[in-house]
């Protein structure tokens, strides 16, 4: 039945991916992923409310769903097209692996790979919180590229259920000048939490962070990093 639901709400103008989300058999969550057409914060939000009516209307009508309209949550896909502006270089940032390295004092390790470059991150190995140690071994090899300052606020693992593997939600904050922006990444495994949650910071990142750099320099436009 979610998968018609997520059908329904994907056929709806703008949405290019979205998520539902079960706990303890119930709906939870709908995360719907849109690349909003304007980059005015009041014409952002009306656009933001309208797309959440669509989604809680559709949903009425095509399979009789009545939902609390805060239940949907809108992610912003692209921050605008940047199709008519120059680019120096298209930065690429590639997870390369991301695993527990059980030594004496058992760490996670993070290799990101930008460009022709490997940066590796390291953090001590917590068994009591996996997903803040991935964390904070990725956030470790990020900061080494230069990109800006990354700081958590939180991440949170959502058991698997029929519809979906176990899902990682992590909300960042993203410094790159003056003003620091909140940040939400999501992604799902069905085995490696550590690996699941290290996506779930490039997911974040994605929908942000310039990667079209010039003189190592922060630039004045947000594009997206591509994530593998």
């Amino acid at each position: 039945m979610s998968v018609d639901a997520e059908k329904t709400i994907l056929a709806l103008p703008e949405v290019e991916s979205c998520r539902i989300i079960y706990r303890d058999g119930e709906l939870d969550q709908i995360y719907v992923s849109a690349k909003i057409p304007t980059q005015h914060s009041g014409e952002r939000l009306q656009f933001i409310k309208s797309l959440v009516r669509s989604v809680v209307g559709a949903l009425a009508l095509e399979h009789g769903w009545h939902i609390d309209y805060r239940k949907v949550k809108v992610l912003d896909s692209l921050d605008g097209s940047t199709a008519d502006k120059p680019r120096v270089r298209e930065a690429r940032i590639r997870i390369v692996a991301a695993y527990i390295r059980y030594t004496s004092e058992p760490e996670v390790r993070v290799e990101l790979a930008l460009n022709e470059s490997t940066y590796t991150g390291q953090a001590r190995y917590d068994a009591s919180d996996p997903t803040g140690s991935a964390t904070a071994a990725f956030l470790n090899a990020f900061h080494q590229m230069g990109l800006g300052e990354v700081t958590p606020i939180f991440t949170h693992e959502i058991p698997g259920y029929l519809a979906h593997g176990n899902l990682v939600i992590t909300k960042l904050r993203y410094k790159c000048g003056e003003h620091p922006t909140d940040l939400l990444g999501i992604a799902e495994s069905h085995h490696d939490l550590i690996l699941c949650t290290v996506r779930a910071c490039l997911d974040a990142l994605n929908r942000r962070v310039a990667l079209y750099c010039l003189d190592n320099s922060c630039p004045a436009e947000p594009n997206r990093i591509s994530t593998e």
